[in-house]
């Protein structure tokens, strides 16, 4: 059985290693050093924003297991000095993600709003997520980079538990380069609304969505199964609910 490591990191500092800050015990960050450098306009109460400038995850909570490494970097950061890090590898029990608190019981709208540079794609026929959306424990919508051609698709899980899949871009979203993402998932079940932004271009949208659930529970960046290999930087993320 594969032990997942969930660590509380509201104003985590890290230790320098190889570059790279890696995350470990230190004092709170301020709110200053966790906002991001830039703020958007979605209504809805803030449940996190940072640019990671604190050198912690500034209340996203990683989720690490084997090779897989949730860290912070200098290496190559959108804005200011530091980035989150992802890296998964194709070994056994290889993962890392990062999400947000809980939400409070019933919401129903969420927006996420963040810059993401994949370095390294996986292998053909998975993906390197953006954002994911949880109802409870299952995952209700995501968007994500298709490693075989680089396409940005959705997928939405029905009310039957099944997947229904859409391309969004049919060209090959570039490597090594920073993209805005920004999503919202409003859970209300044969009638949900989902809406994708990407990189400043209303890629989807639509009030007639039929998908598993009715109230939503979390965000999620990266995947949250073993061996879904890739790197990616993320940065100034904002997270809202309401």
């Amino acid at each position: 059985m594969r032990t997942l490591r969930s660590l509380s990191t509201v104003g985590t500092l890290g230790l320098l290693v190889a570059g790279s800050l890696v995350f470990g015990s230190a004092s709170a960050a301020t709110a200053a050093t966790c906002a991001p450098a830039t703020t958007n306009s979605y209504p809805g109460t803030v449940v996190l924003a940072t640019s990671f400038e604190s050198g912690g995850f500034c209340g996203l909570i990683p989720q690490v297991s084997g090779t897989g490494t949730a860290t912070m970097s200098s290496s190559r950061p959108h804005t200011g000095t530091h980035a989150a890090k992802l890296h998964v590898t194709t070994d056994s029990g290889s993962l890392a993600n990062l999400s947000s608190p809980a939400f409070t019981s019933g919401t129903k709208t969420s927006y996420a709003d963040g810059w993401f540079n994949i370095t390294v794609a996986g292998v053909s026929g998975n993906d390197v997520p953006y954002f994911r959306f949880f109802s409870g424990s299952t995952r209700v919508a995501d968007i994500y980079r298709y490693n075989s051609n680089g396409q940005l698709w959705l997928r939405v899980t029905s009310p039957s538990g099944t997947f229904v899949y859409t391309k969004l871009i049919s060209g090959s979203i570039s490597l090594s380069a920073w993209h805005h993402v920004s999503m919202r998932v409003t859970a209300n079940g044969s009638s949900s609304t989902i809406q994708v932004w990407f990189d400043g271009v209303q890629r989807y949208s639509s009030t007639s969505v039929s998908m598993l659930g009715s109230s939503l529970s979390k965000v999620q960046l990266g995947a949250e199964h073993n061996r879904q290999k890739g790197d990616e930087y993320i940065d100034d993320v904002v997270i809202k609910r309401s």
